[in-house]
């Protein structure tokens, strides 16, 4: 999907009696205060599903997990109260095994990597959307909280012209721009992350991350749920990424 998003750009995963997975547009909000705001996933469904919507929730639909409006992949929604409660506790104790897959800028030396790093609200002047990952010296951030990221190297090779590595990213804990935060941590920023490249990002079509694989291991229902991958080697993108098939 390389266009801008219209009401019926969204993919049905997943379909049972409590749950709907669903693989959501990048650029996309889940939902918008303002009625008037024309793409968002709640109105996608409702547009699909008009019988499923619950008019007593203010945004329609129960969303389990949540993505980044520059995300695309994965998003799960219960179709009932007692299917939100559980699949939301299974969240909460970490039990749902979640694979994310992204470009990222350079190459990466190592294969695998642990991050481990905590996160923290940004304060300082102009990047209150943003979270940080503080350090000794820091003093603008609030709520500090643990984190942990494993990232797998799939390929290394190029974007458009530039040095870039293709990665899984599989995250333990659910912070605020988790990945994110924690692949520019390390220097690899994720391609046309705008937000997190301090602004200078703009040349690509879109954010490379997407939330590639879901398990949930649900008391009733055992749910294993892949998105299609948006960054094979054969996608039909304005700047495709392309493996170095000499070097590694």
């Amino acid at each position: 999907m390389t266009t801008e998003a219209t009401l019926d750009d969204i993919s049905i995963l997943y379909k049972s009696d409590d749950y709907l997975i669903v693989d959501k547009h990048y650029d996309v909000m889940i939902n918008h205060d303002d009625p008037n705001h024309q793409i968002t996933v709640n109105k996608q469904l409702k547009r699909m599903y008009p019988e499923l919507a619950d008019p007593k929730l203010a945004h329609d639909f129960r969303f389990i997990n949540r993505l980044d409006y520059s995300t695309s992949g994965i998003l799960c929604l219960a179709l009932n109260k007692s299917a939100c409660t559980i699949a939301t506790k299974c969240f909460q104790d970490r039990k749902v095994h979640k694979e994310y897959v992204a470009l990222v800028r350079g190459h990466i030396d190592k294969d695998t990597m642990e991050i481990e790093k905590e996160i923290a609200e940004n304060l300082e002047e102009g990047c209150t959307h943003m979270m940080c990952v503080p350090d000794e010296t820091s003093q603008h951030y609030r709520k500090r909280k643990s984190a942990l990221t494993h990232l797998q190297v799939q390929h290394r090779g190029q974007y458009n012209g530039q040095p870039a590595t293709k990665v899984v990213l599989l995250p333990e804990t659910g912070r605020r721009h988790q990945l994110r935060v924690h692949c520019a941590s390390v220097g690899h920023t994720i391609i046309g992350d705008y937000t997190y490249s301090n602004r200078q990002d703009t040349e690509p079509y879109r954010m490379m991350l997407h939330a590639h694989r879901i398990v949930l291991p649900l008391p009733n229902e055992h749910i294993a749920v892949t998105a299609p991958d948006p960054f094979i080697i054969a996608v039909t993108a304005p700047d495709p990424f392309i493996p170095d098939t000499t070097r590694y």
